[in-house]
């Protein structure tokens, strides 16, 4: 008689993310269904067209909702409150991972359905940073994500600046970071000794006041020998395109699916974020390319590059600090060479996706 394996029915895990533009998270989601696809079976519920378009090209199967801006934003929400059970009872689905702030709202009814949910946090709750009076949208948007964690079965921070943020809220058990990864790094190439007549910088950033792009800007003006291509959108752009506009080495090439070629032909990278940042995947990108680099002094630029030994930090918001940076990075090759050489050894030993992807594998199962 011949005895058959019992074939292990596939976990089903479904990824939820309702932003209406095209950033970090989405990114992240294209990347760890990249990651998993193989081994789990995934559904994704998203408003975004070009979100859906990449995650379907890699075989998931996904449900869009119409983006419903503005007055409407509402809408979005209550619609997703009430596909979400639908799609749960109707494939089976077992864990539920989320992670915007109004997505949040989900987590409590997927509990209450019997699903697990994960929430991955992709910075601190930022509460701080807003009024109830002036913002309370986006006030009352935080403090919902922050209460509503409590009921997660485990929450993922990309950095340990994250965790810092979810440790005072859930015992060590219920948290765990899982850090942001690179997938198929090349390897190191030597920087140029000898920078071309019109050294090549780069930001790639969303572009929002608290990003620091203006900082840059500001910059350019002290250095009209260096050409400044700015890689993004936000609402911030028509006011930094304004500030630029009388300076012809500065250029916005708008939001980009593709970074490939133009970290390719960068010689300096620039992450000028004042935070909070979780971990920014730009950033990562960048030391991954071995790219020499300046980054403001946050707590995560000080954790992804053991403390500026992989990129030159800058004090944040201080654009003089980050006028002495470029100067000092654009005459120094040897200091070129040593950030490039030092942030592309750090991704390559800790920022990889074979750690990442059994990390995952571990928490989704639960």
């Amino acid at each position: 008689m011949t005895v058959h394996p019992i074939q292990r029915s596939r976990r089903k895990v479904l990824l939820i993310d309702l932003g209406p533009q095209f950033g970090g998270i989405e990114t992240y989601l294209v990347n760890l269904a990249d990651l998993l696809a193989a081994d789990i079976d995934l559904y994704v519920l998203c408003v975004l067209p070009e979100l859906s378009d990449r995650l379907r090209s890699r075989g998931v199967k996904v449900v869009r909702l119409p983006v419903f801006c503005g007055r409407f934003k509402v809408l979005r929400f209550l619609a997703t409150l009430l596909v979400v059970p639908t799609l749960l009872l109707r494939y089976n689905i077992q864990t539920v991972q989320l992670n915007g702030f109004l997505d949040s709202l989900l987590i409590l009814p997927a509990r209450l359905l019997g699903r697990s949910a994960v929430y991955t946090r992709h910075g601190g709750f930022e509460i701080e940073l807003y009024s109830w009076l002036r913002q309370p949208h986006k006030f009352l948007a935080r403090k919902i994500a922050r209460w509503s964690v409590r009921f997660t079965t485990h929450v993922v921070c990309v950095s340990e600046a994250v965790a810092e943020s979810v440790q005072p809220v859930l015992p060590a058990a219920r948290y765990s970071v899982i850090t942001n990864w690179i997938s198929g790094q090349k390897p190191f190439r030597q920087p140029v000794a000898e920078l071309p007549l019109r050294a090549r910088v780069l930001c790639a950033s969303r572009l929002e006041h608290y990003k620091g792009v203006h900082l840059l800007i500001e910059a350019a003006r002290h250095l009209p020998h260096v050409e400044v291509t700015i890689v993004g959108d936000g609402t911030d752009r028509a006011s930094l395109e304004e500030s630029a506009r009388d300076l012809p080495n500065v250029r916005f090439a708008g939001f980009q699916s593709n970074l490939q070629e133009f970290y390719e032909q960068a010689d300096i990278f620039v992450m000028p974020s004042q935070g909070p940042e979780g971990l920014p995947i730009a950033s990562l990108e960048a030391m991954a390319h071995g790219l020499p680099c300046i980054f403001s002094d946050l707590p995560v630029h000080y954790e992804i590059t053991d403390h500026g030994r992989g990129a030159y930090l800058f004090h944040s918001g201080d654009g003089e600090s980050l006028l002495t940076a470029l100067r000092g990075l654009l005459a120094s090759p040897e200091r070129r060479r040593r950030y490039a050489a030092e942030a592309h050894r750090i991704v390559a030993a800790r920022y990889n996706e074979s750690y990442v992807r059994e990390a995952y594998l571990r928490v989704l199962a639960g």
